[in-house]
Parts: C-alpha cells; sequence; structure tokens
C-alpha cells in the first residue's frame, strides 16, 4: 500500500499538521459532500458503496495518521473482503535504490546557511522550544525552514505515537487472509515530485508550513486522536474534523495540489474500471479525496454509477 521513504514520510507528517497560512491557497478538496458526510450504521469505520447493474464495489475512506494502538470493529471489512475479486488502495509514491543518491542530494537541498532567526526571529523562538520539547535529533539551525519544518513532524509524531502506516496494514493482512489481489489506483515516481518540491519552493511557502507544524506541535495530538475516533466509530463528520491547515500549506509547494488532483483521477479510473468485471470488490482511499466536492465519489455519481452513503450503504 503507501510505502513513503523518509523524507516522503515526513511530507505526510507535513500534510498532516495544523497551522496558519496567509498565501492563496489551490486546496481541490477544500470543500465536502455535505449529502456523503453521514454517521455509520454498522461497526466500526464508514463505508461507501458504488453499483452498477452486476458490479458492487464498497469503498472505505481511510485517515492520513492514526495512534499505533487504535483499536477499530474490523468486522465488516473482513464480511467485504470475503469473495472479492480485488482491494484496490491508494497511489503508490515508488522510490528505487537508483534514487538514494537523488534523495541524498535532495536531503542536502534542505539545509541553509542563512539564520531563521534573522529572516523569522518569533518562528525561531518557537521552533527552539518545540525542538527540545520533541527530541529531534541535530540542530534545527542547520535546516531551511521546510527542512526544520518536516524534521519536526516527523518527531513530533513518534513522540505522539502517531503513524501513517495503519489502518493501511490491518486492511493488507485481512486482505492477504482472504486471498483477495491488491492492485494501487495508480503508481508515480517520488523523485520529480520531491525534487521540485525541495528545489522550487518558495521561502515563503516554507515558512508557512514550518508555521503550520509548529502550531500542529503547540496544539498537541489530541485533535488528531478525537478524529481517528470518530473514524473507527463512523462518525465522518467527526473524522474530517481533524486539522488541515497545514496540509494546506503544503499545497503550495510546487506539484502538490496538481499531484492530489492526479490521485483523485486515478482512483476514479480505478473504480470505473474495477465495474467492468462482475462481482463485488474492496477499496480504500483517503477519506477526504472520497467526500471532497469534484472528488472520487462526486466523480462517479456524475458519470452515472450508483453511489450510495454509509447511511444506506450498509
Amino acid at each position: 500500500m503507501r510505502k513513503p521513504t523518509l523524507i516522503l514520510a515526513a511530507l505526510t507528517a507535513l500534510a498532516a499538521a495544523s497551522g496558519a497560512c496567509a498565501q492563496v491557497i489551490d486546496d481541490p478538496e477544500a470543500n465536502v459532500v455535505e449529502s456523503l458526510v453521514v454517521q455509520a450504521k454498522l461497526p466500526g469505520p464508514a463505508w461507501w458503496k458504488v453499483s452498477d447493474g452486476d458490479t458492487t464495489i464498497y469503498v472505505l475512506g481511510i485517515p492520513g495518521s492514526v495512534p499505533q494502538r487504535l483499536d477499530w470493529d474490523t468486522s465488516v471489512l473482513d464480511r467485504r473482503l470475503d469473495g472479492a475479486f480485488v482491494l484496490l488502495t491508494p497511489a503508490v509514491n515508488r522510490t528505487q535504490l537508483a534514487d538514494l543518491p537523488i534523495f541524498l542530494r535532495t536531503r542536502r537541498r534542505l539545509k541553509d546557511g542563512s539564520s531563521l532567526t534573522q529572516v523569522a526571529p518569533d518562528l525561531a523562538a518557537r521552533l527552539d522550544r518545540a525542538w527540545n520539547r520533541t527530541h529531534a535529533s541535530g540542530d534545527w539551525r542547520d535546516w531551511k525552514p521546510l527542512g526544520a519544518g518536516l524534521m519536526l513532524a516527523a518527531a513530533a509524531r513518534n513522540d505522539a505515537r502517531l503513524t501513517t502506516s495503519q489502518p493501511d496494514r490491518t486492511i493488507n493482512r485481512l486482505a492477504r487472509k482472504h486471498r483477495v489481489p491488491m492492485r494501487p489506483a495508480a503508481i508515480y515516481e517520488a523523485t520529480p515530485l520531491l525534487e521540485a518540491v525541495v528545489a522550487q519552493h518558495s521561502d515563503a511557502a516554507g515558512l508557512a508550513c514550518l508555521e503550520g507544524v509548529l502550531d500542529e506541535v503547540e496544539a498537541g495530538p489530541e485533535p488528531i486522536r478525537r478524529a481517528a475516533r470518530a473514524w473507527a466509530d463512523g462518525d465522518v463528520r467527526g473524522a474530517l474534523a481533524v486539522p488541515r491547515q497545514g496540509e494546506r500549506c503544503a499545497m503550495v509547494l510546487p506539484g502538490v495540489a496538481d499531484r492530489l488532483r492526479k490521485s483523485s483521477a486515478a482512483q476514479v479510473e480505478a473504480i470505473s474500471q474495477a465495474m467492468d468485471t462482475p462481482g463485488k470488490a474492496v477499496a480504500i482511499f483517503s477519506l477526504r479525496s472520497l467526500v471532497a466536492q469534484g472528488g472520487v465519489l462526486d466523480t462517479l455519481r456524475a458519470r452515472g454509477f450508483k453511489v450510495t452513503t454509509p447511511e444506506s450503504a450498509n
């Protein structure tokens, strides 16, 4: 499923952070379709159903970050994987061993000779306190604002025992149990986007995203934990209440919003193509990408597929 490298994991953590951002932001998932935001009736997370005459695809939205030991009822998932002909998963950001020199060079580009204390003294003071509190490694003065934000976000996530590998790992295990083949919606090469983000992002974008991480660290992990608990209880609105300011800040970075649109379109195509096979299948994609205006479910419904909400799909 999702296989982020260290830098990709840090970008994921940045996207899950909260914070203020004064820039104009290209946010493809800013708004949601209210009719899709309801409470599930069966135990566990909410499901949607996409169907035509002879195919039904059960769709589960997954959060970006959850507590490492989050308990959730997998009984509905277990039942729906039984006899499914495929499990559709999010796009994979692929890296290869040959990319290692590029990643090392990319990491070096996140270093900075200028002083954050001169560029943004208020952020420097906050960063120093947060860095020490989260036991981030090294010295924040060695990094550009974006690099410092990525390092701090990863350290804060580890301290709070949050993970981006769940609930994917549990779903993966159950798919193997039922011998359901897994197929990502798309496979992208991670290197070009990472190079563009690091080499082409503006100083303002780096500072905005650092501020987003700082706000999240200072607020603590409780908002993410509450949203994860709501997700596990089938409360879609509560699950969507996870802070998004840092995610929106990440979208000022080069290529991030476009990649989000590309991934959403790939998910739509993956489900559309699976509808050609009679039977049932399961898809797991980002929760917000499913319910966003112009998102996966909204687009599938516009194409003529029957989309049933959690309120009646269960």
